[in-house]
């Protein structure tokens, strides 16, 4: 009888735990459209942020940004050369010169190229 009340408890305890393991693995995904922004910033200085204070709390984050636009390619914009922001389907009709402000999520700074990625990224109206 022991045994098997035992065995009760060691299954109903697995299963609690893989319960909740599955439910930690296969969160939903972050909607960065809904999501309100944390820091509102021009592009040049999210860049010197990054590189003077090293900007560590921005990571992962939602963040708005404002710039001229410095290069447009076909998923993604680059802000006043300092600040690049991927775009899942880019529709807007912004060109070369042109203020803009986006919202997105900052994934880092890339010392190579000296410049910030911002990914999910959308055009603010």
């Amino acid at each position: 009888m022991k045994k098997q009340r035992l065995i009760v408890i060691i299954v109903v305890f697995l299963a609690i735990v893989g319960f909740f393991g599955y439910n930690y693995v296969y969160q939903d995904h972050r909607d960065i459209k809904t999501e309100t922004s944390t820091l509102e910033i021009t592009a040049p200085y999210l860049l010197e942020r990054f590189k003077t204070n090293n900007a560590e709390e921005l990571l992962n984050k939602t963040i708005t940004v404002t710039g001229k636009i410095s290069d447009v390619e076909e998923n993604g914009i680059t802000l006043n050369g300092s600040v690049y922001a991927s775009f899942d389907n880019l529709t807007s009709e912004d060109k070369v010169g042109d203020k803009i402000k986006i919202k997105g999520r900052c994934i880092g700074y890339d010392e190579l190229f000296d410049i910030v990625k911002i990914d999910q990224s959308t055009v603010v109206k």
